[in-house]
């Protein structure tokens, strides 16, 4: 039986053990029933074809928990939701990619993971023409009920972002920093806090994390897998947004391009896409169109719900010489909470909950008076810090002795 906890700081370890990758730790986690399953049996690790003897000696060892403590403390100092590789809402397509996170930070609703997405790309140094496409896109689709993804930079991303806003599809930022590092890009915070507050953020970047360079190639691969197609809607032959549509073609996703006027270099990218195989889309019905056998045909997978109540099905070999993994408890963590203690809206939330003893998150909402984006980012923070327990069903009750 795993808590979110458990598994977050499981999540960690695999993530901070040295000579474990990627293509590794996606092989734990797809092989067992949970991330801290898989953590005990390390020893294991080499004889499955996992990681190497000295990578499993190093999880054995302990050799991730100096990193993955100060990042966990990080998080859960900082409130963050957290969705690591087992939660329901951890996205299915981002579980096919060779290179997955182990785990997600977020702020805002995370339940928009589970719509079908397109994401929207373009160039930072934006024209006035491709501004006007992807907005006109972008709140379009999101009117039909499609989540747009976009990277939250300057130029096209922010357009798109804004003018999703305004449907029901809303829109999901994925970040190359730290979901704490708020004055990148520079005068964003206004567009930060009206996603916040009625859309997603997401990173996978430990909180503190700068906006290097490096970090956005990992970004980029993010904002392709998380929808079922990649549209560039304005770009030269330059730019990073044609990085991101050769991931969306590696990954299996549409690869689609909307044409500019002959000559404009900043479309010269775009056009080159066309000329290789990306389908030309002028219209939301154009996109819809070229996605719709994946909507008809996409099963949406879950992984199991972690909770308090999760069992592992499998058998697993445990290695005797560790029968348990010490996860630390941030200093937040109360064994009787004492909600004068809290600030709104956490306060909010304990106190609705010591009211009514277990609740559906929308009897939350309605009891705190709180919108369900704002109790869905901090209930699950609420969560990994110990204030609460979460049941099947998105049901919740303060942790009690």
């Amino acid at each position: 039986m795993y808590s979110l906890r458990e598994e977050y700081f499981a999540c960690l370890a695999l993530r901070y053990t040295p000579g474990l990758g990627p293509k590794s730790w996606s092989n734990i986690l797809r092989y067992y029933d949970s991330a801290y399953a898989g953590l005990k049996d390390a020893a294991n690790w080499h004889s499955l074809a996992f990681a190497s003897e000295k990578s499993s000696a190093s999880a054995l060892n302990e050799e991730w928990r100096v990193k993955a403590e100060k990042e966990y403390r990080a998080a859960c100092r900082l409130g963050f939701g957290i969705l690591p590789w087992t939660h329901p809402l951890f996205p299915a397509l981002l579980k096919e990619l060779p290179d997955p996170p182990t785990c997600l930070y977020y702020l805002g609703d995370p339940q928009l993971l589970v719509n079908p997405a397109v994401a929207i790309v373009g160039a930072r140094n934006s024209g006035r023409l491709g501004i006007e496409y992807g907005e006109r896109l972008a709140a379009d689709l999101s009117r039909s009920g499609i989540t747009v993804v976009s990277g939250f930079a300057k130029g096209v991303d922010s357009c798109v972002h804004e003018a999703a806003l305004q449907g029901v599809g809303s829109t999901v930022a994925v970040l190359g920093t730290g979901l704490d590092f708020d004055t990148y890009p520079v005068d964003s915070g206004w567009l930060r806090s009206r996603i916040v507050e009625s859309g997603l953020m997401i990173s996978e970047f430990p909180p503190g994390t700068k906006p290097f360079a490096r970090n956005f190639p990992f970004r980029n691969r993010l904002i392709s897998g998380l929808g079922l197609g990649v549209v560039v809607v304005e770009a030269d032959i330059a730019s990073g947004s044609l990085v991101t549509a050769r991931l969306a073609g590696e990954q299996g996703r549409e690869v689609m391009a909307m044409p500019g006027p002959s000559g404009d270099s900043n479309f010269a990218g775009c056009l080159k896409l066309i000329k290789e195989g990306a389908t030309l889309v002028e219209t939301a019905e154009d996109v819809l169109l070229n996605i719709r056998h994946m909507l008809e045909t996409s099963v949406k997978k879950s992984g199991p719900a972690v909770t308090n109540d999760y069992s592992v099905k499998k058998t697993i070999k445990s290695c005797p010489q560790r029968s348990e993994i010490e996860i630390p408890k941030p200093a937040e963590s109360l064994s009787v909470l004492d909600i004068s203690a809290l600030e709104p809206p956490e306060c909010d939330i304990a106190l609705a909950l010591e009211k009514g003893g277990k609740m559906h998150i929308d009897e939350i909402c309605r009891a705190a008076g709180l919108d369900v984006s704002i109790v869905g980012a901090m209930i699950l923070g609420m969560e990994v810090k110990g204030m609460v327990v979460r049941f099947p069903g998105m049901y919740y009750d303060l942790k009690r002795c």
